[in-house]
């Protein structure tokens, strides 16, 4: 007897569950296999139909449809569940955020508690109501349902933090309708971050503060701290307002156990961190903000000019927000004025024309980028200046944000080290020739299309059929062994296990695992957590496991060999970006140039190795050498 599970999937659900545009979902409606019909819709919600989640994980599993290999305790984490339509959508979210919250704070079996029992946790961890108590208040006579549905996303996702930034993902659109105006796509948000690191870097602050006055910055704020890389673990400044936006992020920050430092907000807008001085912070700022979505160009400026009166002296900011606004040429007067007086400050080091496409709801919007520092006190006015660049038609792939951040670097040193920098997106120009307004700051764009190559987004390369992607094989820990089939997953991609050092039984594996795949030669095998790495299997024939995935590019009977190499989508995977793997830019290579490409490789390849043999060949000379030197001598010889 077949049963309904208290979970369901719009049809939207089901594309995102299987890794596939939501056309495809509608065609497999249409189009059904034999005797594999496509199971029936269990509800419809405000006109949306709905289906049975453990259904369609039967079905795609049955299938084999979808570029994601899916099981049943994978669907928790896209599912909406049934009869819990009320408290309202955004109610709902916020609750189960706090109950994620809970139960990484307590360590609690949420699933097995009472309603009671809950809310008294609630209360203990949270006793002065800051982040939590209240959004699970608010779930009323649901608590418990959601509570399990809360344990399950986190089982599902494989930790609460990775359930927490799903749910967020989900629901952008769903219930979070301002927070979707103001998303960045992924390669927006590792530009400040990495811009922002870079600064606290070069400042020398060990353990740096990362601040948000805006309430509006916590993309931003998260992915800047999630990739800082120091001995000493940075802290978070955020607003105590009691906004829902506030307390949201304060929750996303005890989730990701990241340190919080409380700013206050006076009546004025003025702000204060009294538990620790400003010096050696970085703000990082996107405009509008959650409270003003409509932001002018004039109060963009102003919001820009309140922070900078209230910076300590050696304070960075990191901003983005509207190039029309931060860098095009002023469109009235007042914008002008509100510029001039940011440019007066002498703090502008650095302004940046965006390209377009970096807010996903605004893909024709041109975003900018300003980094505020100290300003040069030894330098006279006159000579002061400022580094301007114009990036609008390039591509934000990971060589190409590294190069903007050293450039940005550069704008912060002194006299000397500005000049010996050779900048390749930007150009210091006098800050006093920016001040007569009415005009862009970067006027004169400084292009990077003759030394950047061509490229294409990994998604748009996946949906033109250029090459596949492949999820990784599920194996139980009992079957990996020391012996065998060698297997690649996280641990081998960014370096704690040699390739080889985890292997299969070459004889059981297939038995065992029916479905499995096997690597090609030439495949590149990548994952994106616990970060992004790649690495290219020449040989064939491992086992990759999940959640590490396969790459393979292979030649289309309708256009045959694509301009893809995959040495070279290795090293771009491996350059850095975004956590979302559709969006990697990966450069092309023209098929008539890719023989060359792949001989030069090869003997690239060999002269490594005969390179590697000699060394280590050295090295035990050195080590003989050592222990000759070192032995005593035996007496009588």
């Amino acid at each position: 007897m077949t049963t309904t599970s208290a979970l369901q999937l719009s049809l939207a659900d089901v594309a995102r569950l299987a890794g596939v545009q939501r056309p495809v979902a509608s065609m497999w409606r249409k189009r059904a296999l034999p005797g594999q019909p496509f199971p029936e819709p269990v509800a419809v919600i405000e006109g949306q139909e709905r289906f049975d989640a453990f259904a369609i994980a039967d079905y795609l599993a049955a299938t084999g449809r979808g570029n994601i290999r899916v099981e049943r305790e994978d669907v928790a984490a896209h599912a909406h569940l049934a009869g819990a339509d009320r408290p309202p959508e955004h109610i709902k979210v916020a609750g189960l955020t706090a109950l994620l919250t809970l139960g990484t704070l307590t360590d609690a079996p949420l699933a097995q508690l009472s309603d009671a029992d809950l809310t008294q946790l609630a209360r203990e961890s949270d006793p002065d109501d800051t982040y939590l108590r209240r959004e699970i208040d608010a779930l009323g006579a649901q608590l418990q349902t959601l509570a399990t549905h809360a344990e399950a996303l986190a089982d599902a996702s494989y930790t609460a933090p990775a359930a927490f930034e799903l749910l967020l993902r989900q629901q952008l659109h769903r219930s979070l309708p301002d927070r979707a105006a103001l998303a960045l796509r992924g390669e927006a948000l590792e530009l400040v971050a990495q811009v922002a690191d870079a600064l606290a870097e070069d400042a020398g602050w060990a353990a740096p503060l990362f601040v948000d006055v805006t309430d509006s910055s916590g993309d931003l704020l998260l992915t800047t701290i999630k990739r800082y890389a120091a001995e000493l673990a940075p802290s978070a400044a955020t607003v105590s307002l009691d906004t829902p936006s506030a307390r949201l992020l304060r929750r996303r920050l005890v989730v990701h156990d990241i340190h919080r430092v409380p700013v206050r907000v006076d009546a004025d807008g003025d702000f204060s961190i009294t538990t620790r001085r400003l010096d050696g912070s970085i703000h990082v700022v996107q405009l509008p903000t959650l409270a003003n979505l409509a932001m002018s160009d004039v109060e963009v400026l102003e919001a820009v000019g309140d922070l900078v009166v209230q910076l300590a002296d050696d304070s960075r900011v990191v901003v983005i927000g509207p190039a029309s606004a931060l860098t095009d040429r002023p469109g009235s007067v007042e914008v002008d004025r509100a510029r001039d007086a940011v440019l007066r400050t002498g703090r502008l080091r650095a302004a940046i024309r965006l390209p377009a496409g970096l807010v996903v709801r605004s893909p024709r919007q041109h975003l900018a980028l300003w980094a505020l520092g100290p300003a040069h006190a030894d330098v006279p006015i006159a000579d002061r200046w400022t580094v301007v660049g114009d990036l609008s038609s390039a591509s934000l792939r990971g060589s190409v944000i590294q190069d903007i951040v050293t450039d940005v670097v550069a704008s912060m040193t002194g006299s000397q080290g500005h000049r010996a920098h050779a900048y390749r997106f930007a150009r210091p120009v006098s800050t006093a020739t920016l001040i007569p307004g009415r005009k862009s700051l970067v006027a004169g764009p400084v292009r990077a299309s003759a030394s950047v190559a061509r490229t294409m987004l990994l998604g748009e390369a996946v949906g033109a059929r250029l090459c596949r992607v492949i999820p990784g094989n599920r194996v139980r820990r009992e079957d990996v062994l020391a012996h065998g089939r060698p297997v690649v997953g996280q641990d081998e991609l960014v370096g704690a296990s040699a390739v080889g050092s985890r292997c299969v039984d070459p004889v059981a594996f297939p038995s065992a695992y029916p479905g499995s795949r096997y690597t090609e030669a030439g495949d590149v095998v990548f994952c994106t957590s616990p970060r992004v790495a790649a690495w290219v299997d020449r040989e064939g024939g491992s086992v990759v496991l999940s959640p590490a995935r396969t790459l393979r590019v292979a030649a289309d009977p309708d256009n045959g060999i694509p301009p893809l190499v995959s040495e070279v989508i290795a090293a771009d995977i491996n350059a850095g970006g975004a956590k979302d793997w559709r969006r990697w830019p990966i450069r092309i290579v023209p098929r008539e140039r890719q023989a060359d490409l792949t001989m030069a490789l090869a003997q690239i390849a060999a002269q490594r190795a005969e390179l590697e043999t000699r060394l280590a060949d050295l090295q035990a000379q050195a080590a003989r050498a050592m222990d000759d030197a070192t032995r005593p001598e035996q007496e009588g010889l």
